[in-house]
């Protein structure tokens, strides 16, 4: 009688062990990759448990706490999304039944907000005046009117946060005497903030 009490205080133990570790009543941990969150603050949840679980930035995977038993329901969400980004289940991988494949392939994959970069020109008299960032190149005409500044917005956008650097690729010439103007930009480099960003200052002489 004795092993018999032994024998259930340790099953009931090992239960209450099991769902402290978030076991619940089955053994498949829901799982998956994220792709490209360079941003804090998301959120998944388990729509069908209530259960949520933070995401650190730069993470690459994540698994939930509580275990799913085989053909167990689940439908994982973005609960929060990050700040400065937007994350998706990528397929439908995120809803489903528990099984062993279905419950390690869930797949979510995050883009940063995208924002314009540009600024303006002054003192530009010549054409010829191209600027780089990176690969991304736009060239900037001298404006209609004398003395004016010119406008400028690179083609390709840039996600929230990241590093920009702008350089002058080719300086404005003169069509007449070949002469070139001296341009050079004032703020070239710095990370992107949350919105458009048109501040840039290039100058010419």
């Amino acid at each position: 009688m004795k092993s018999v009490y032994l024998r259930s205080g340790l099953a009931l133990a090992c239960a209450a062990l099991l769902n402290a570790c978030g076991g619940g009543n089955g053994n498949l941990a829901l799982s998956g990759t994220i792709s490209t969150l360079t941003k804090p603050d998301l959120v998944l949840i388990n729509k069908k448990t209530n259960e949520r679980l933070a995401i650190p930035a730069n993470s690459t995977s994540f698994v939930f706490t509580r275990l799913a038993a085989v053909d167990e329901e689940f439908d994982i969400e973005v609960d929060t999304q990050p700040t400065g980004a937007i994350c998706k289940a990528v397929n439908n991988s995120n809803i489903g039944k528990a099984n062993a494949y279905t419950s390690y392939s869930i797949a979510f994959s995050c883009v940063t907000n995208p924002y314009t970069l540009g600024g303006n020109v002054s003192g530009l008299r010549y054409p010829g005046l191209v600027l780089a960032n990176g690969a991304d190149l736009v060239s900037v005409l001298p404006p209609a009117t004398a003395d004016a500044k010119a406008a400028f917005t690179f083609p390709s956008t840039v996600g929230d946060g990241s590093p920009y650097g702008v350089t002058v690729l080719s300086q404005p010439v003169d069509p007449a005497t070949k002469l070139a103007q001296v341009c050079a930009v004032a703020n070239p480099t710095g990370n992107m903030p949350s919105k458009n960003y048109a501040d840039l200052v290039v100058t010419c002489n």
